[in-house]
């Protein structure tokens, strides 16, 4: 009975004339995705930079516990991720405008 109910919902979206697939986003749109995606990690890469020096820091000075080095660990694990995501984006940033062209999706 779902296969039967599933081809006349089928059946009718091809005849209402429903896009087979999503629309794709403007250019616009997608240079500000990438945007964003960079800012964020440009964010991250500062603020858990930070915390992980601190750590670091209070780790190798007050000699610090396990606690210390545990979370300074995991602080510099995430600057690499967000290394990671920044050059990520930077590199999808060159190939969207080589496919698109220098200034597309710049909103003037």
């Amino acid at each position: 009975m779902s296969g039967q109910n599933d081809d006349d919902v089928r059946q009718l979206r091809q005849r209402m004339g429903e896009p087979a697939a999503e629309p794709t986003p403007s250019l616009i749109q997608q240079r500000m995705a990438l945007d964003r995606q960079r800012n964020l990690a440009i964010i991250f890469l500062i603020v858990f930079g930070f915390n992980a020096a601190w750590w670091l820091a209070r780790g190798t000075l007050d000699n610090g516990g396990v606690i210390s080095w545990i979370l300074a660990s995991l602080f510099v694990i995430v600057v690499a991720m967000s290394v990671h995501s920044l050059l990520s984006a930077r590199r999808k940033l060159r190939a969207f405008e080589a496919e698109h062209g220098p200034g597309a999706g710049k909103r003037s």
